[in-house]
């Protein structure tokens, strides 16, 4: 499914013409660049690969040197006019045929989803480090008083003689958060089409300036 990339802005608030108070997701998404455009006959799959932010010199290897100088040959001898920009992040979205309606050095911009209502979005939740049972699993802690000394512990795992051992996948302090998670379903409140934003109902994985995917919701249109 096509997307963009983007970055979240942060959380604030809009009222409709009833007055009703919607919390709302701030997404600054592209402009994003047409990098490759590749299809079942030469790569065996239909994809479009886009690129965000440009890259700054300190980071331009020579291995990305050599793409972008590639993909600019590319389009010269195709007697385009358009040129690429090297740019900082790179994905590529799986796509079907008819959805292939750009080519390659043009900017997709938030206009991309006039004609949609709803979004999944794609990003990665706030990393907590390593977290306790009670953090983690919102588990109940012991007494504080009496002299307990059991307060924030794990507890015991179940485990005796038979099996002697701690089954896989059982729930036990560990890193919390930093996961890849897919919200879906959130509906496109308004378009701010000057400055590249949109405003989505509800919220969305990690915090200011985290990176996101927005693409065409695939459960609902």
């Amino acid at each position: 499914m096509m997307g963009l990339i983007g970055r979240k802005l942060g959380m604030t608030q809009i009222f409709d013409d009833t007055g009703k108070q919607i919390p709302v997701t701030a997404i600054k998404v592209g402009p994003c660049t047409v990098l490759e455009i590749k299809n079942k006959d030469t790569h065996g799959y239909n994809a479009i690969k886009i690129g965000f932010e440009n890259l700054k010199e300190k980071n331009f290897n020579s291995p990305l040197h050599g793409y972008f100088d590639s993909l600019n040959s590319n389009l010269k001898s195709s007697n385009s006019t358009l040129t690429i920009t090297p740019k900082a992040i790179i994905r590529e979205f799986r796509v079907d045929e008819n959805e292939i309606d750009a080519e390659v050095g043009q900017d997709l911009t938030v206009s991309y989803f006039d004609n949609i209502k709803f979004v999944d979005v794609v990003g990665k939740t706030k990393g907590r480090g390593f977290s306790g049972m009670v953090k983690k699993f919102n588990a109940k802690r012991g007494r504080m008083t009496h002299g307990s000394k059991f307060h924030r512990g794990m507890g015991g795992t179940a485990m005796r003689e038979e099996p002697g051992r701690v089954y896989p996948f059982k729930k036990m302090p560990g890193h919390l958060g930093n996961e890849k998670i897919t919200v879906q379903n959130l509906e496109i409140v308004k378009i701010l089409k000057d400055e590249n934003v949109i405003l989505v109902k509800g919220a969305i994985p990690g915090g200011k300036n985290n990176l996101v995917l927005v693409k065409k919701a695939v459960k609902r249109s």
